[in-house]
């Protein structure tokens, strides 16, 4: 994610989907957790807080009353962006789309 004129963001749920990788197998990769650690000491981590995590609530039933779903972790990485000011999200993924107020860029 992307704030004009400010540095790049990504969020503490984006922050735990890279720490996986850091453990295949149930056993820690030190090497890739270093990796994971060095990419994320370039960005703005987000935290969830209660905003973050009420505005993904909110669109998730926005989305549930059209009849539509997304993610639950898609959500809280709305939730979190468009609480901090992060309106656009540079992702593969089709189902951000569908979030009421978040731009997409792909890659």
């Amino acid at each position: 994610m992307e704030k004009a004129g400010e540095r790049l963001g990504t969020t503490e749920v984006n922050a735990f989907e890279l720490a996986v990788s850091a453990f295949p197998d149930g056993r820690r990769d030190s090497v890739k957790l270093a990796q994971v650690q060095r990419v994320l000491d370039r960005l703005d981590v987000l935290i969830l807080d209660r905003k973050g995590a009420l505005r993904a609530a909110e669109l998730v039933s926005k989305l549930r009353a059209r009849g539509r779903t997304v993610g639950v972790l898609d959500a809280l990485v709305a939730g979190i962006a468009l609480e901090s000011g992060y309106n656009t999200i540079v992702t593969r993924d089709e189902d951000f789309r569908r979030i009421p107020g978040m731009k997409v860029e792909t890659y």
